[in-house]
């Protein structure tokens, strides 16, 4: 016979390769979560979305459930649910369920895909997610709640390379080495995601750093074109909230930053950051840009009428997810590719729009917050499966099955 589970002992991991965050309790869904662990201080136990030390990623949980969160092992009634990358295989699953009831003693697991979480905590099922990563960019289609594996596309591109060509651009600033000259410090790469971490000083520029490119004039057309409908559906009607598309105007030429005691200038090129993601060449890749990869994902997906709809939600995660620009940037040039007329058909896009945190979360709708949308969506479908042992792995199931359980339960 199963224990009652009760709320405030629910938990929530969403797995990160560079952070990783958890929390307890969730009789409250308006809060971030309250423990943001450095996967750094285990050894980056997960790249490019592979387990490469199955060791250290079990001290890293062991250390969040019974150091951070106070559980007790002895007498564990904390069921946990664990935010997954899809690329992970159900033998993947079956070892997480394996350590979590036979080395962490809970009453029940539920495992769950990120691309799902992020549309749940942005009020909505169906869309394309955007996941900038530290290490890739990841593209996934979600249709009624249902992941498209067909048309998951990954970019071998995150914030590790945003640092290293941000870092190629200061050093082409000669005052900024200058100054560097004069401190005892060293511009590297720590500085570069220094900087490109602060709020509102990396933001996304449009069609300045193709003024000599043929692109150009089309992407300014497509700035100067209208909106493919200008109505949006009220909160009454549309629960779920757009983003706002946030132009970056009357920036300074410069900006002063401080950095470990020292003052630096920053020049315009700052707003060049996120270029890689739109022209790949920059950095050396031979993938398609963003924008490219969202359409390849979205013609993948079926049924293909339900297309068109997709591009109403869209939904950016990861740690870039919150600069100024790049939602605008998105759509400039996901435009030039979309079928576009004034007799729209059913193939056609009704609107091209960006999803963000509802305001009824007055927590987390702060624009500061929308990364973990992710989160916030394990919070809820925590809230949701964690009633009904039917809805996820309890401790009899396993202990019936075994880690093979996996295989019989939905995720």
């Amino acid at each position: 016979m199963s224990i009652a589970l009760r709320e405030e002992n629910f938990v929530v991991i969403d797995v990160g390769s560079h952070y990783t965050t958890a929390g307890i309790g969730m009789h409250d869904t308006n809060k971030p979560p309250s423990v943001i662990i450095d996967m750094a201080d285990f050894n980056y136990p997960i790249k490019n979305h592979k387990i490469i030390n199955w060791k250290d990623l079990e001290d890293c949980w062991h250390h969040i459930l019974f150091k951070e969160l106070g559980i007790k092992k002895s007498r564990n009634e904390s069921p946990v649910l664990i935010s997954v990358p899809v690329q992970w295989t159900k033998l993947e699953h079956e070892r997480i369920t394996q350590i979590f009831f036979e080395s962490f003693n809970v009453p029940g697991v539920y495992i769950a895909a990120q691309p799902l979480l992020t549309l749940f905590g942005c009020g909505t099922v169906s869309g394309i997610v955007v996941d900038i990563g530290s290490e890739t960019t990841d593209v996934n289609i979600v249709v009624d709640s249902n992941l498209q594996s067909q048309s998951v596309f990954t970019i071998p591109m995150g914030g590790n390379v945003f640092d290293e060509y941000f870092l190629q651009l200061l050093k082409k600033d000669t005052h900024l080495v200058k100054q560097f000259e004069n401190t005892d410090l060293q511009l590297d790469t720590s500085f570069a995601k220094y900087v490109r971490e602060l709020p509102g000083i990396c933001n996304v520029s449009i069609g300045h750093e193709l003024e000599d490119n043929m692109l150009a004039a089309e992407l300014q057309n497509a700035m100067e074109e209208p909106e493919i409908i200008d109505e949006i559906l009220d909160d009454e009607t549309n629960p779920k909230k757009v983003a706002e598309e946030e132009e970056v105007v009357d920036l300074p030429e410069t900006v002063e930053i401080k950095y470990k005691e020292h003052t630096f200038n920053i020049g315009a090129y700052r707003h060049d950051v996120l270029d890689p993601l739109f022209s790949p060449d920059l950095v050396g890749l031979d993938s398609p840009s963003l924008p490219e990869a969202m359409r390849l994902s979205a013609m993948n997906c079926e049924p293909p009428e339900i297309r068109p709809k997709l591009w109403e939600n869209i939904a950016i995660a990861g740690g870039c997810c919150h600069t100024a620009g790049l939602a605008r940037r998105i759509k400039t040039e996901v435009q030039l590719f979309l079928p576009h007329s004034e007799n729209a058909g059913d193939t056609q896009p009704r609107q091209l729009s960006f999803l963000r945190i509802a305001d009824y979360f007055t927590v987390l709708k702060d624009k500061k917050y929308q990364q973990y949308s992710t989160w916030l969506g394990a919070e809820i479908v925590a809230k949701l499966v964690f009633i009904d042992a039917k809805n996820y792995i309890s401790k009899v199931d396993y202990n019936e099955s075994g880690p093979s359980v996996v295989h019989t339960k939905a995720y």
